[in-house]
């Protein structure tokens, strides 16, 4: 399941786009239910385990890409405390910086576009 959420993940890139939870749980068949506090734990494992397999690499972090779908475009709270753990930033402020957040994205479009980046790394999971 998480090598295919992570290819993905990899094509959001490329195609320089973001998605919902919920449209990566229908495009996938996750079977996710996001009002039960079990599958919303299930997703941000997921996603946590694809960034830092990325990180280790030296690559950026994938789960950027998911966002919630109500409102501005923004990763759950999970993605910034992944973040802090690996940045040693405080949580709450990497939530309030958007163009940190943007800066993030756009890191992963620029990454995956590069097309040795995505011949070399594509399948490296």
């Amino acid at each position: 399941m998480i090598k295919d959420i992570r290819l993905k993940l990899i094509e959001l890139a490329r195609q320089r786009t973001t998605w919902a939870y919920s449209q990566l749980n229908d495009h996938l068949g996750l079977g996710l239910n996001f009002d039960n506090p079990l599958d919303r734990a299930q997703i941000g494992e997921w996603l946590g385990e694809i960034s830092i397999h990325e990180y280790e690499r030296g690559r950026p972090l994938l789960s950027a890409l998911i966002t919630h779908l109500r409102g501005q475009r923004e990763q759950g709270d999970g993605f910034y405390k992944l973040c802090e753990q690996i940045y040693g930033e405080d949580w709450q402020a990497l939530k309030e910086d958007k163009e940190w957040e943007n800066g993030v994205i756009a890191e992963c479009f620029r990454y995956w576009l590069e097309p040795d980046n995505y011949k070399k790394y594509k399948n490296d999971y």
